[in-house]
Formats: structure tokens, sequence, C-alpha cells
């Protein structure tokens, strides 16, 4: 039998489950669904704490927030009201018992010692339940309200001669 790694005593990302399952998107309005019905998600406060604990109860193993600075406007405006993700995660891991909570961070918006000066005190109010889910971001409408371009990437290209 494979030896449980020791932070599985707090964090259920290190759990014995080889499949883990997991909320993404639950502290923005749609959620990650671009609709108009009236039934879509509208996420207040209360609906995404009910969703959340509900999870914690039924053993999921992470809450992953979408970072979103702005909604996408229009007639859906996707995601236009959200949850900061440090807060709603220190919130969240306040309100649940299990389930690892993530913040989602943009590279070119959250300073590093930032992120781990708030990552720290989101762990230390979930008991060491917390986790950073890291992106660069690509919508460049939120990275110039940061006064940032989207930055340049590179192409891989096989030896073939085809990208990807």
């Amino acid at each position: 039998m494979r030896e449980l790694d020791p932070r599985a005593a707090t964090n259920p990302l290190f759990g014995p489950n080889r499949l883990k399952l997991g909320l993404f998107g639950v502290n923005v309005s749609n959620g990650c669904a671009v609709t108009t019905a009236d039934e879509r998600f509208h996420a207040t406060w209360a609906e995404t704490l009910a969703i959340c604990q509900t999870a914690d109860r039924f053993g999921y193993e992470a809450l992953v927030p979408v970072a979103r600075w702005k909604g996408f406007g229009g007639e859906t405006n996707f995601n236009g009201t959200n949850f900061d993700t440090y807060t709603w995660a220190a919130g969240i891991a306040q309100a649940t018992k299990h389930t690892c909570v993530l913040t989602t961070s943009h590279v070119p918006t959250v300073h590093p010692i930032m992120a781990a000066k708030q990552g720290t005190t989101v762990d230390h109010i979930g008991n060491g339940r917390f986790a950073l889910n890291i992106v660069c971001g690509w919508f460049a409408p939120e990275l110039e309200m940061f006064g940032r371009d989207i930055m340049e990437h590179v192409t891989n290209t096989r030896r073939n001669g085809s990208t990807s």
C-alpha cells in the first residue's frame, strides 16, 4: 500500500482518491454558462456559500474560483458579478470543514509577495486546506485595467514544421 502524503491529513487534494472532484466558477455570475435564462446563477454570497457547504458535506475535494476583474458586458454580462478570489476563499475556508479551497490569481495583476501573504492567511483560516491556481490571464480589457498587455507567447513547432 502506498504511503499517504502527510498533507492529506488536512488537505483532500493530497488524499488517496485518484480522481478529485471539484466545483469551478461558483464565485461568478452565470458560473460557466453564457446565458440569459431566468434560472441562471446570480452569484450572491448566500448562494455561493450554500453551494460550497453542500459540496463540502458531500466530500468534494476542491472549490476553484474564476479570477474575473470585470464582466464581459452585453446582454448576459457574463461573469459581471464576481467575488475576488482571495477574500472569497477566506470566507469559504472559514465556512467549510473538508474541501480544499483554492484561489485563482493572474500573474500580471497580483504581486507574488501579496499572493503569498494572502494565501498563507487563507491556509491558516482553512487549517491547511488552501491551494493556489496560477493563471496568466487572457481577457485584454481586464489586464488593461492594471496597465498590462497580454503577454506574448511562443507557438511550439514540431519537427515536420507544423505548429500546435
